[in-house]
């Protein structure tokens, strides 16, 4: 027994030994990190030693890590891995803290990017995040629903020296975000609660069903399973005696808009409602204009585009007419073919309905028309919400909005809402997620280093302001 007792402490020892070494040798390589735009490029291993060391450059947004090939010729650096077609070329600074250069790849073309050295790898960072320390308080916390008995984790904000203020809940779009709103690394409820507490405005922003320290099933979940969350979060900050809940309203970005108006029509603690791009019109109209603007922003002609939404809006139709509790594929199917039997050939090509894509088109569409959230929202009615909110409103778009058009969204609000206290603005050169676009399409948007336009933060606080001192 001593004998096998001795071997298994060796044999373990051992093992242990090799973990450290692992571990010292981890710790000690040397990170070089930089970025472009959504993208962190991070050089890692010892330069110094680098014809012994190996070098790897990771890419984590493109799920990239690989060896490179290292050149070091005095204060020239560069890299490469010609299989997987990337490279930089670059120069140390003075003091060797920093390699600056540009890297080359198939999705970051000719990026100038600076490689700082770094202890760890480093978050994604946008000049518009705030730093600390923070000029306000912030709290993280976990409260129970006493209705969904669901768990929330919460950020709460408030601002410094002062027991009074205004409360905004936010309220996050379509998807699974975590509580800052996070896309693509650009955190827009963190700025935007930073911004608010900087003008006086305290602010609650909450992790989605499933996600962070939130519990529930995000999937099986409706847009009024999410406005029943807000209804926690109000009686939560009303339960708590060390916040002011006397002024709460709600900020809706998007999807959130819609959960803001239904949470505003039957809520007499919300004080006011702000909707940022929100959804005005009925889910079936949203649909059309929403598809409508996206594809124009791909310059398809407007027979391509009409022929599309011919086919999409037959598809849209199905779906709003089936029972809950049945599957639309099977009539989306039928009605798909008979569509398909009128066409000509010239046409099923230029909407890609050729060759096999309309199956493909079938499955990837039946997925998201069976689930629950989709046929809540198709079926949402602005008219059943909008005219019961009496409450200070302000409503805001981007005028380069393709999946949110401000027009005739802001038009159905003014139409249907029952406040008199009404703001609404339609903001120049805007994208969906308040950036100044160029070309204002979908994929743009991880290409801007913008995260939140300042002149939009600056009209919601000044807006709540002078509604909390008239209150």
């Amino acid at each position: 027994m001593k004998a096998s007792i001795k071997k298994y402490i060796k044999r373990n020892l051992t093992f242990l030994s090799f973990l450290m070494m692992t571990s010292q040798y981890s710790f000690a390589q040397t990170i070089w990190q930089g970025q472009h735009h959504s993208y962190r490029i991070i050089l890692s291993g010892d330069l110094a030693k680098y014809k012994t060391d190996s070098l790897s450059v990771n890419i984590p947004e493109l799920d990239i890590n690989k060896k490179v090939v290292t050149t070091v010729k005095g204060d020239s650096i560069s890299f490469k891995n010609e299989m997987y077609g990337f490279n930089f070329k670059g120069k140390y600074n003075d003091d060797k803290s920093a390699i600056s250069g540009i890297f080359n790849y198939y999705s970051i073309p000719n990026a100038s990017i600076v490689l700082k050295k770094e202890k760890e790898i480093q978050p994604l960072f946008f000049s518009q995040h705030p730093k600390k320390p923070y000029p306000y308080q912030v709290i993280d916390m976990t409260f129970l629903g006493k209705n969904t008995k669901l768990t929330y984790g919460a950020t709460l904000t408030i601002p410094n020296n002062t027991k009074k203020y205004p409360l905004a809940i936010l309220i996050s779009g379509t998807g699974q975000h975590d509580r800052n709103y996070t896309y693509m690394g650009r955190e827009s409820f963190t700025v935007l609660a930073d911004y608010l507490a900087r003008n006086g405005i305290a602010s609650l922003r909450v992790d989605d069903r499933g996600k962070g320290k939130t519990t529930g099933d995000f999937e099986t979940a409706t847009t009024g399973d999410f406005a029943n969350d807000v209804e926690e979060q109000i009686a939560y900050l009303k339960s708590d005696k060390n916040i002011d809940p006397s002024f709460i309203g709600v900020i809706g970005h998007s999807e959130g808009g819609m959960i803001a108006s239904i949470v505003s029509s039957r809520n007499k603690d919300v004080k006011f409602m702000i909707s940022l791009s929100g959804v005005g019109v009925s889910g079936l109209e949203m649909l059309n204009l929403q598809n409508t603007a996206i594809l124009k922003s791909y310059n398809f002609s407007d027979k391509v585009v009409a022929k599309q939404m011919e086919m999409y809006n037959i598809m849209f139709k199905v779906v709003y007419d089936s029972k809950d509790n049945e599957s639309a594929q099977p009539a989306m199917e039928v009605k798909l073919k008979e569509w398909m039997q009128k066409q000509d050939t010239t046409t099923l090509k230029e909407v890609q309905m050729w060759d096999g894509r309309d199956q493909t088109f079938l499955y990837r569409y039946g997925k998201d028309a069976d689930r629950k959230w989709y046929r809540y929202t198709i079926h949402y009615k602005p008219e059943n919400y909008l005219p019961k909110i009496t409450v200070p409103v302000f409503v805001a778009n981007g005028d380069k909005d393709i999946q949110v058009p401000a027009l005739e969204n802001i038009n159905s609000f003014k139409k249907y809402l029952g406040t008199k206290d009404l703001t609404t603005k339609i903001y120049p050169g805007l994208n969906h997620m308040y950036q100044h676009c160029k070309t204002c399409t979908q994929k743009e948007v991880s290409e801007l280093d913008e995260v939140f336009a300042e002149e939009v933060l600056d009209d919601i606080s000044k807006w709540i302001l002078a509604r909390y001192k008239k209150s």
